[in-house]
């Protein structure tokens, strides 16, 4: 194995050891020590590869932000209703298989980690895609912060319930969610136009 091969190993090896105890403990209760023991490797090589232990959380954050994103359906073919669906439910499946994840990193308050904050954006600047909208307006941006917001916390009590709402009623929650959104996008821009993607939305 070659040099850069046997290092790129090591980091996949930190990076998976990291996220495993992130998941489980609390991000001041894991230590660079007990990353590097449960990676085998010399305790240097965390900070070799990633920094600090910050760098690394924010590493595991956008990793596991990358798998969340890709779930999305952007499939032209399909249309906006059905694709928007399905991403949601692709994104609430995923949230309940990895539980322990969902609750402690991924449906964490905005702000709580930058890092992960960027990856919020680009699954709005995907949704933005799939709307035929810009994300770089200001009141788009804004509404499609604020529902992510929502969305989380729709997620978060959806995992937490003693008595959970059907998947697929959560999944018409957050369409009636993401049509309001759009809707105070259009108080802040009047010249916003929503309209037909308010009107495909709202088809199953």
């Amino acid at each position: 194995m070659t040099r850069a091969a046997t290092a790129a190993a090591t980091r996949e090896k930190v990076l998976v050891a990291a996220r495993e105890l992130f998941i489980t403990s609390k991000y001041d209760e894991v230590k660079a020590a007990d990353i590097a023991r449960a990676a085998g490797v010399a305790h240097g090589l965390v900070f070799h590869h990633f920094g600090s232990k910050q760098g690394l959380y924010g590493e595991v954050l956008c990793t596991i932000g990358r798998e969340v994103l890709d779930l999305h359906v952007s499939d032209p073919a399909v249309p906006l209703g059905k694709r928007i669906r399905q991403s949601h439910r692709a994104h609430l499946t995923y949230l309940a298989a990895h539980r322990d994840l969902a609750l402690n990193l991924v449906l964490r308050p905005w702000g709580a980690e930058e890092p992960f904050d960027a990856v919020r954006d680009d699954g709005n600047r995907k949704l933005c895609e799939n709307l035929g909208l810009d994300f770089e307006r200001p009141a788009v941006r804004a509404v499609l912060r604020m529902y992510t917001t929502a969305a989380d916390q729709l997620a978060r009590d959806h995992l937490t319930s003693e008595h959970p709402f059907d998947v697929d009623l959560v999944v018409e929650m957050l369409m009636t969610v993401l049509a309001g959104a759009l809707r105070a996008a259009r108080v802040a821009d009047p010249s916003l136009e929503v309209e037909q993607v308010l009107v495909e939305l709202a088809r199953p």
